[in-house]
């Protein structure tokens, strides 16, 4: 009696530690994706502790400055030299792809896919993001995504890419940030399938209404296709 007496109360416990913590990293994960702000394309704000961008582009000059910058490669859509040096302040950590270095100045850090790197509190890992069988993005560019890990809640920033099989081993993803427009990236059906493979908390779909390739039907076909929870943002005015 005096076990299974014990025996129920230790698994009580134990379900209602799950419950908590569940609820604890959900508020978490919905604080961070509060803090995400969409300036258009694949151009992201995440406005936490720290101000961090993530191939900022046509950003409005009442932005706030930067703590970190991220580029995932060196197309001109991705990695404007006038936006980062309007976001830079003393202290800003600049990491890219090794081909933007040259342009750059000030804390600068090359990465490879593979490769990890903290700073300001902040756990940056840089992913592959390539197209298999298109000339736009060669894997052998070592173009990047990035897993942004802040207060816990990893972020992921797919960069331009198609699905790849390297999705499959990201490991927990809380939020992910996928292009959807088709052409030099993956299309809303293939954007879908990344992110059923990936199971993230949220989905949110980028590289679309710009001029460059794609529009908000893409968005919605996107969202109407995952199994998951899927967020269209809304961009910030300019």
């Amino acid at each position: 009696m005096k076990i299974a007496l014990t025996y129920s109360i230790i698994t009580g416990f134990f379900l209602f530690s799950l419950a908590y913590l569940s609820g604890e990293s959900r508020e978490k994960i919905e604080k961070i994706f509060k803090s995400i702000k969409w300036y258009g394309h694949a151009s992201f704000a995440i406005e936490s502790d720290k101000i961090i961008y993530v191939d900022p582009w046509k950003i409005p000059e009442s932005a706030p400055k930067a703590d970190l910058i991220l580029v995932t490669h060196s197309h001109f859509d991705h990695f404007s030299t006038s936006d980062i040096s309007q976001l830079k302040k003393e202290g800003t950590t600049i990491v890219c792809s090794a081909d933007c270095v040259s342009q750059l100045s000030g804390d600068v850090r090359a990465m490879e896919p593979g490769q990890e790197f903290d700073t300001q509190g902040i756990k940056i890992k840089a992913v592959p993001s390539y197209n298999p069988s298109k000339p736009f993005h060669p894997r052998e560019k070592k173009w990047l995504g990035y897993i942004i890990e802040v207060d816990g809640v990893s972020v992921y920033h797919a960069g331009d890419t198609d699905f790849i099989p390297e999705m499959e081993d990201l490991g927990v993803i809380n939020i992910a940030l996928l292009p959807v427009g088709g052409q030099y990236t993956m299309n809303a059906e293939e954007a879908a399938k990344a992110a059923n493979i990936l199971k993230a908390d949220i989905s949110i779909p980028m590289h679309y209404g710009a001029g460059v390739i794609g529009d908000i039907e893409d968005a919605k076909k996107f969202k109407e296709l995952c199994k998951g929870e899927a967020r269209i943002l809304k961009e910030v005015e300019k």
